[in-house]
């Protein structure tokens, strides 16, 4: 067992181009990343899991796993359980200053639990991508990416949350591909309300340009809804189903409001 304490000298040394493995077993303590710890363009930074490593939030009006202003930054292998979210990463403010806005984020086979709201959630900057990751529970998001210009969500595993994945608020050019959905309430949601100053700035549209190809959703209300979006798409590779037609009510699979 190690305190997250313990670890704050040694992330906060990290260069670009560094990895950084995590001690194994669990790590008792939420783990804070340094304000704006960066890589940089083809050195990224890579914080990983060792053998089993599980964060185990202490506090839960935290993320398990949080950062703000990251660039080049790759997290992976490794699970959380508990926290306000299981990993955040985030601007830093909400102003859209790019010295404060987050890039390049990559977080991949991690696994959450126990959150009390988001699972992973990703928000004001560009290219922002969650791969290969399983998430279940929580009271909002599996996935949440807000603000975002050009991003990915694939191959994700989301099990019981309100809503398995969310874009909103100004996210631009987001493929979300070959996710599995089930026991949720909500499979999808492209566009979503957003608080104004959480808007990005490059659009008044809480989307443009969302693509679904190849997801497998399977939810007890809504497989996809769209609201004040545009560009968005939604293939016949989807294949989505809702409980809701087995009530009678004959639901919509997409669902579109404006």
């Amino acid at each position: 067992m190690t305190p997250a304490t313990s670890l704050t000298k040694a992330l906060a040394a990290l260069k670009p181009g560094d990895t950084y493995t995590l001690p194994d077993g669990d790590i008792v303590g939420n783990i804070t990343l340094p304000r704006g710890l960066s890589g940089s363009k083809g050195k990224p930074i890579t914080i990983r899991g060792g053998m089993r490593t599980r964060i185990i939030a202490t506090d839960k009006a935290k993320p398990a796993f949080g950062g703000g202003g990251c660039k080049w930054l790759r997290l992976m292998d490794f699970e959380t359980v508990g926290g306000r979210d299981g990993v955040h990463i985030g601007q830093n403010g909400d102003d859209y200053d790019p010295a404060k806005m987050i890039e390049q984020i990559y977080v991949v086979r991690v696994k959450a639990s126990g959150h009390a709201e988001d699972g992973i959630k990703l928000n004001g900057g560009a290219e922002a991508h969650v791969h290969s990751c399983s998430i279940e529970g929580g009271r909002d998001q599996g996935i949440d990416l807000l603000g975002i210009r050009g991003g990915s969500v694939r191959k994700n595993i989301i099990k019981g949350s309100p809503c398995a994945i969310v874009a909103k608020g100004g996210c631009v050019n987001i493929d979300i591909i070959g996710n599995q959905i089930s026991d949720c309430v909500d499979g999808v949601h492209i566009g979503e309300r957003t608080a104004p100053r959480w808007q990005a700035p490059w659009t008044d549209r809480n989307t443009v340009g969302v693509r679904l190809r190849g997801n497998k959703i399977n939810v007890t209300g809504n497989p996809v809804s769209v609201a004040q979006s545009d560009e968005w798409e939604v293939d016949d590779t989807n294949a989505l189903w809702t409980s809701k037609r087995a009530k009678g009510q004959m639901a919509r699979l997409v669902e579109v409001y404006g």
